[in-house]
């Protein structure tokens, strides 16, 4: 079992040295998809320069392989960035749905028909640069910093491009606040009052989520765990013990579970959100049936494609302890270079133009509110996003699965979001649900 030191990932990227000019107008896909990933295997073909090339010119032309569980939709600026950029190439876009998407990864990679360039996450590009299918890409990667570098690393190599930064977070309808007399939030007490009123005064559902998914339901904890005790001096060590076996979510962290019950109790998660899709959650926000939204990049642009008009805010996750606010976020998606690659140094060329500023500002379009890790370099964020400025710059943004180390991150992240489920539906309670969970860690440490 390997050790992974805590990191509070993505650091003050506000206080960057070059600024690079734009803002979020115009950079919106023209369509937004509101299914949030792939859900069926399927491949596009982008010719170079979106061009109609005839059958003899294709078999000329390089043809790059990119398999991927982001929708076509969610990558629109890329896609425009690498016709622009390789027009006698083409780019052949593999779009697996995220459940299955590492199984079937993984073995397409081990009989070599994988595609050319692979989205990866840190746990997959540890995995395959074990295994030998994912190429040494530490020499194109120079320029990104120590985290990211650190999130896609295994020994003293990296072995994917960093993506720009993933953020989890509240949106709020600003006109909707202003309409209905609502204060606009500042801490736990105030997030609750204003719940409190949209619910019981208004008749209108605070928060819009979907809590189908283990793994973001489990932020929907982890997120105050982050504010209130993930964000302590002896909080950021919990994950270091976790991996060694020296404590448990049942000793250090129930005691701070506390304002998550508080949501459940104030209803503002509720047991229908269980069965509530993404796509789903985003309607009731946009046609103003909730006040707020848990979401993501992706859930920004679906909101922006469906109402351009509606004013946007953002909200942290917010805590009565603590530091009282935190947002979910770091270095959650590269690109990996097939080390069988069919058109190899051609793969690599393209990767290595997303390790630039050029080549990174196209994946920042397509993931709004997002920040590069590439070395003093930094973008100007929407004013939808400086609602949550304040846990960039005190350093309040954490992935705090990622720090329970490689046997647990993933299997404790899915178990603790899945017993977090039956406690919503109260089917256990949460003494019960956090025993299941400490149960699952001795198990992969010891047995």
């Amino acid at each position: 079992m390997k050790s992974r030191n805590l990191r509070k990932i993505f650091v003050s990227v506000f206080s960057a040295v070059a600024v690079l000019a734009g803002a979020f107008s115009g950079m919106i896909p023209t369509k937004a998809s509101l299914s949030f990933g792939a859900e069926n295997q399927e491949v596009h073909v982008l010719k170079g320069a979106d061009s109609e090339a005839d059958s003899e010119k294709a078999d000329e032309e390089a043809v790059i392989r990119i398999g991927t569980w982001y929708t076509e939709d969610n990558l629109t600026n890329l896609k425009a960035y690498l016709a622009g950029e390789f027009p006698d190439y083409n780019f052949k876009f593999e779009y697996i749905g995220k459940s299955n998407y590492e199984p079937i990864m993984d073995s397409k990679l081990s009989y070599k028909g994988a595609p050319d360039i692979i989205y990866v996450t840190g746990e997959m590009a540890e995995k395959h640069a074990m295994t030998g299918y994912f190429a040494n890409l530490t020499d194109i990667t120079e320029k990104f910093n120590k985290e990211a570098r650190l999130a896609f690393g295994y020994g003293n190599a990296v072995y994917a491009v960093p993506n720009t930064s993933d953020l989890e977070c509240i949106f709020y309808n600003k006109d909707m606040f202003s309409a209905k007399g609502a204060g606009v939030p500042t801490d736990f007490n105030s997030f609750i009052g204003a719940c409190d009123y949209f619910r019981v005064v208004r008749k209108i559902r605070p928060l819009a989520a979907s809590l189908k998914d283990p793994y973001g339901f489990a932020n929907s904890a982890l997120g105050i765990l982050s504010a209130n005790y993930f964000s302590t001096d002896r909080g950021s060590g919990f994950g270091a013990r976790l991996q060694y076996g020296r404590t448990t979510f049942s000793e250090e962290l129930q005691p701070f579970m506390k304002d998550w019950e508080t949501l459940i109790e104030h209803e503002v998660i509720t047991a229908d959100m269980y069965v509530i899709d993404g796509k789903r959650a985003v309607e009731e926000f946009v046609n103003e049936e909730a006040a707020m939204i848990v979401g993501t990049p992706e859930t920004y642009v679906a909101i922006r494609q469906e109402r351009p008009d509606m004013s946007i805010g953002t909200l942290p996750y917010f805590s009565s302890e603590g530091e009282g606010m935190a947002i979910i976020g770091g270095c959650d998606l590269g690109f990996a270079l097939n080390a069988n690659a069919m058109n190899y140094d051609k793969a690599k060329e393209v990767l290595a133009s997303l390790a630039r500023v050029k080549g990174q500002e196209a994946l920042w379009k397509d993931r709004p509110g997002s920040q590069t890790y590439l070395n003093d370099t930094a973008f100007n964020v929407d004013e939808a996003f400086k609602g949550i400025e304040g846990c960039y710059k005190k350093n309040l943004v954490f992935t705090p699965w990622m720090d329970w180390g490689q046997d647990l991150n993933r299997r404790v992240h899915y178990a603790f979001g899945r017993e977090l489920q039956k406690v919503l539906l109260k089917k256990e309670t949460l003494e019960e649900a956090l025993a299941k969970v400490d149960k699952l860690v001795y198990e992969i440490l010891y047995e």
